[in-house]
């Protein structure tokens, strides 16, 4: 098992293959929450990428180590916002996600990953991004609201609704 303190202050300190390290350990999931958000694979990787070089510049910033996930996931959040308004994106398409990596935070049981894309393509950039971060970041509300700006009440009221829509959107999609 890799130590992420220790990848985090040798990082710091200026190794690049640390920081390779920590990246490699939160590529899938950063790589999941931005296309999600985003709605697809350029934008997605150039937000990666941009909060990438971010992160990696700002690095002394970091003064908690288990803080370092959600500093890299508000990093991206950030820079997939400012994808959004630069390119003047308000909803996400409804892209296949059929080249999505695989990640175990999301369980699809009889839902296929159209209909669900769809359903997320619904909520607002604000309550994706919420629902994103707990679902495919495995935030806490408290990390959220760090990374959001919320408060917690905020992010857990936002969350709370932000599913009942998708529940509601998705048993829509499946009432026989």
């Amino acid at each position: 098992m890799i130590d992420r303190k220790v990848l985090l202050e040798c990082a710091q300190n200026g190794n690049a293959d640390s920081f390779g390290l920590l990246y490699s350990e939160y590529a899938k999931e950063l790589y999941a929450y931005a296309y999600k958000f985003l709605g697809n694979k350029e934008d997605a990787e150039d937000a990666v990428q941009q909060a990438s070089l971010n992160v990696y510049t700002h690095l002394s910033s970091v003064k908690k180590p288990d803080a370092f996930k959600a500093y890299y996931f508000k990093a991206l959040a950030n820079s997939a916002r400012s994808i959004l308004v630069k390119r003047n994106l308000h909803t996400v398409g409804t892209h296949e996600l059929e080249t999505l990596p695989d990640t175990s935070a999301l369980e699809e049981t009889s839902l296929d990953r159209q209909s669900l894309n769809e359903a997320l393509a619904k909520l607002n950039d604000n309550e994706r991004e919420i629902v994103l971060l707990s679902v495919t970041g495995g935030f806490n509300s408290a990390e959220i609201a760090h990374i959001t700006g919320y408060t917690r009440g905020a992010v857990r009221s936002k969350l709370s609704r932000s599913l009942k829509k998708l529940k509601d959107e998705l048993s829509d999609s499946y009432t026989y």
